[in-house]
């Protein structure tokens, strides 16, 4: 299995590194990958994992963290994705629920994000908070001129942005969420989303799934994803797990493919 999105660097994860890497590999996680969400943190993000094989990280602005002086260029994200750990561009997106103060900046962010991936070739993580339309909107306008690499990430979005996703390649990456007993909307919008389309995550140190709740999430904790997903999709769970790896590293088509996270 492979957690295609949590947070190692956050506080409450790095203080615990090894022993969270200890637990993934003793439940058969084979690799993580850690999402940069601010550039200032990116060095010591990649201090924290640079020892484990099969660990791998993104590269980006959170549009929560977007300001008026907290931006970022394309060349920025271009220059730093040369790191051979860095896979992905992102977490990026546009996030109206917290603020809409910057929302100007949070697109000038956002399309900043979409270049360095065009320029790069490495896929985009996509964050998302009321904001479905616009980002279905950026996004068509550039797949104008070409194709993009995208996973919707923690995806919670509507059968619009379900159908949108499906029509442009796009991934959608499920989540603890989909454990909740008050997620049946969003069972409902992913019930018939083909597999090949299909990503999981923790989103570690949030959304723990059941039977967790309360807990801090881990990267260990995407078995229990998986687990529920394989079951409602009606689906064998090695099976489950052989097709979600290896849409992983489609769309990371960067990343190596070890058998195990080491050192």
């Amino acid at each position: 299995m492979i957690d295609s999105h949590c947070h190692l660097n956050f506080d409450n994860l790095a203080i615990e590194i090894e022993n969270l890497i200890r637990k993934a590999k003793n439940n058969n996680i084979t690799s993580i990958l850690s999402i940069n969400t601010d550039p200032d943190e990116f060095d010591n993000h990649y201090k924290l994992i640079k020892k484990f094989k099969s660990i791998f990280l993104s590269y980006g602005l959170h549009p929560q963290q977007v300001t008026e002086s907290n931006i970022i260029n394309s060349a920025k994200i271009i220059n730093k994705s040369s790191n051979d750990r860095v896979i992905a561009i992102g977490e990026t997106g546009l996030d109206f629920f917290h603020s809409v103060k910057y929302k100007k900046k949070q697109y000038e962010v956002f399309e900043s994000h979409i270049e360095a991936s065009f320029e790069t070739d490495l896929p985009l993580i996509i964050h998302q908070r009321n904001s479905e339309n616009e980002i279905m909107d950026v996004l068509s306008n550039f797949q104008k001129s070409k194709s993009l690499k995208v996973v919707f990430h923690c995806f919670t979005g509507s059968s619009k942005l379900r159908n949108f996703c499906l029509e442009n390649g796009f991934y959608l990456s499920l989540s603890g969420i989909i454990t909740f007993k008050n997620a049946e909307e969003l069972r409902s919008v992913i019930k018939n989303v083909p597999l090949s389309s299909v990503l999981i995550e923790t989103d570690s140190p949030f959304l723990t799934p059941t039977p967790h709740r309360g807990k801090i999430n881990e990267p260990s904790f995407v078995k229990h994803v998986a687990e529920y997903l394989s079951i409602f999709f009606k689906v064998p769970f090695e099976e489950f797990i052989s097709i979600t790896d290896n849409n992983f590293y489609k769309l990371f088509s960067k990343a190596i493919r070890y058998n195990e996270i080491s050192i």
